[in-house]
């Protein structure tokens, strides 16, 4: 079973960053994705990270890399739309995704646009039904 959640603790942060290959900053927030028992108690593996930042007009995902060895594209979606909602309740209107170690298919199964850099206007994508396809 899919569990995606934010991490609060700073340790565990740092600690599944590492496992997925990602510089942890103390200034930065992070979701990960994990494979989990039935009953939610008991994590069986960390499928991925999606590390990102909110600062005014900076809003940028950093990184979305998944641990070593798992390859679960719609797992790696699920966490980032999650991380794109939570960021759009928070105000946030355009984030930017840092493309390094993100192929272009998962970038565009998210909504993001290629100009300059990868870009999504978040009231836009949220305004329209869902623009995921398989």
């Amino acid at each position: 079973m899919l569990a995606v959640k934010p991490i609060y603790d700073f340790n565990v942060k740092d600690e599944i960053c590492r496992l997925c290959g990602v510089e942890h900053r103390t200034d930065s927030y992070a979701y990960f994705a994990a494979d989990v028992n039935d009953d939610a108690t008991k994590i069986n593996f960390i499928i991925g990270v999606c590390v990102f930042n909110m600062k005014g007009e900076n809003n940028v995902i950093e990184a979305l890399p998944g641990a070593p060895g798992v390859e679960d594209e719609e797992a790696m979606i699920i966490m980032a739309r999650a991380v794109m909602n939570f960021m759009y309740r928070a105000g946030v209107k355009k984030v930017r995704l840092n493309k390094d170690g993100t192929s272009l298919s998962t970038a565009e199964k998210l909504g993001f646009k290629e100009s300059e850099k990868m870009t999504i206007d978040l009231a836009e994508f949220y305004k329209s039904p869902c623009k995921f396809t398989s």
